[in-house]
């Protein structure tokens, strides 16, 4: 009888240590993401940072995209008509409507995406 109640007690311990872990896991997660947009702010306050979406891409931040790490320049190239320089995240994000340019700025150009 002891042995019954010692394997649910050591079952029980089980799921509460692996529900901790999985907590913090998460609390940890989430503020690395608080830092990258936290992050991403101070660069758009120094005008380093000019992306087209809101909230902001981070493959241009993390340096996955053509521009110099911790830099985004997709509102430009789409002012500039050069489409192809406009990272996959932000034209995924105005695809979805996340775009905080004026409308008639975020309608990507047809022969490249197809159109909006």
């Amino acid at each position: 009888m002891k042995k019954i109640y010692l394997v649910i007690f050591l079952f029980v311990f089980l799921i509460v240590v692996i529900n901790a872990i999985l907590i913090i896991n998460n609390k940890s997660t989430r503020r690395v993401i608080g830092n990258l947009y936290s992050a991403i702010e101070s660069a758009e306050k120094k005008g380093d940072y000019n992306c087209c979406i809101e909230p902001a891409c981070t493959m241009c931040y993390l340096g996955h995209w053509k521009f110099e790490e911790g830099t985004c320049h997709c509102d430009e190239a789409i002012f500039e008509d050069r489409f192809d320089d406009v990272c996959p995240e932000c034209v995924s994000g105005i695809e979805k409507g996340f775009c905080k340019l004026t409308i008639e700025d975020c309608i990507l150009d047809e022969e490249i995406y197809g159109g909006n």
